[in-house]
């Protein structure tokens, strides 16, 4: 018997997430192959990812242990002092997207915040499994701090963050790294911080027409930890991880989504280790709300919201 509670969707976003199906259909099914569904992803983002502030950007590559990372550098204004820098992963499931992918959101934190913003891609299962994608991410931080002057960032102010899956990613990066005093900030967007299938997020919402479905969790997850112990290391389990270990941290979860009792356990962990900036529920919002700010304006609230909380932690930009 289906018990979920009544979904009450922001009409902006059921508007969005009514268009983004149409302009999928439009697209036309994916090539075969998993090339295949990256591209059809991509393309579906360019949409969306259209209009906002012109704020310039260059694109870069730091050396990784793997290979060449490709960055997106977002600058809203020179500065002959160095710049505190907001280091962003994207969200995909560890399987799709690019550094490209939240390009109108990192242009409009960039504009709202006066700061660096680096967007990176990261090595992505099928072909990467964990724990490659948190180290290539630790190298990624750990460069900009060596040598992040180069580029006019100030090594001493990092921050971190992600959407869904990045946010693991990018949080697991931070344990591994013990804590740095140059790491001053963690934003976790829709954070995939744990796949519980009896969380009462995950049975309200995972069988109800919403992205993702409680039944692709459990895959998502053993595609990028099919070691054994995976799910026991901390640098892949949050929960697990020394809270100590993060900076003082920003959660944001969506009101109808799997994974939002994820994010408030870990905002549990946080609060007692005196680590939590804040964890904000969004209302009406599902999974993928932050890639709308296009037209839905609770997504916008989210980019301010990670502005000012950035302010805060690393000082004025300028």
């Amino acid at each position: 018997m289906n018990t979920s509670p009544a979904i009450e969707l922001d009409p902006q976003l059921r508007a969005a997430l009514g268009e983004a199906a149409r302009l999928s259909e439009s697209i036309g099914p994916p090539a075969p192959g998993i090339d295949g569904l990256r591209e059809h992803a991509a393309c579906s983002r360019r949409h969306w990812n259209q209009g906002g502030p012109d704020v310039p950007y260059g694109e870069r590559t730091v050396p990784g242990p793997r290979r060449e990372i490709p960055v997106v550098i977002y600058r809203r204004q020179a500065s002959q002092a160095p710049l505190p820098v907001f280091v962003y992963l994207h969200g995909g499931g560890f399987t799709i997207g690019d550094q490209w992918a939240n390009d109108r959101q990192m242009r409009e934190l960039a504009q709202a915040w006066g700061g660096v913003v680096v967007s990176a891609d990261y090595l992505h299962v099928p072909e990467h499994v964990f724990p490659s994608a948190v180290e290539e991410f630790a190298a990624l931080l750990c460069w900009l701090h060596r040598h992040g002057n180069a580029w006019g960032i100030d090594g001493e102010r990092i921050a971190i963050g992600g959407t869904s899956a990045g946010a693991v990613v990018a949080f697991g990066a931070a344990v591994a790294l013990a804590g740095p005093g140059w790491l001053r900030a963690a934003v976790g967007v829709v954070g995939a911080f744990a796949a519980d299938p009896d969380s009462p997020s995950m049975r309200s919402y995972g069988d109800v027409g919403l992205f993702p479905a409680a039944a692709a969790v459990a895959p998502m997850f053993a595609n990028y930890l099919p070691g054994t112990g995976d799910r026991d290391d901390p640098r892949a389990n949050l929960l697990l991880a020394d809270p100590a270990l993060l900076p003082p941290t920003f959660l944001a979860a969506a009101e109808y989504d799997v994974f939002r009792d994820g994010s408030t356990a870990l905002a549990q962990r946080l609060r007692g280790a005196g680590r939590l900036h804040a964890c904000k529920v969004y209302p009406g919002m599902s999974h993928l709300f932050f890639g709308f700010s296009r037209s839905v304006e609770r997504a916008s609230e989210c980019v301010l919201d990670i502005a000012a909380f950035l302010r805060e932690r690393l000082g004025e930009a300028a």
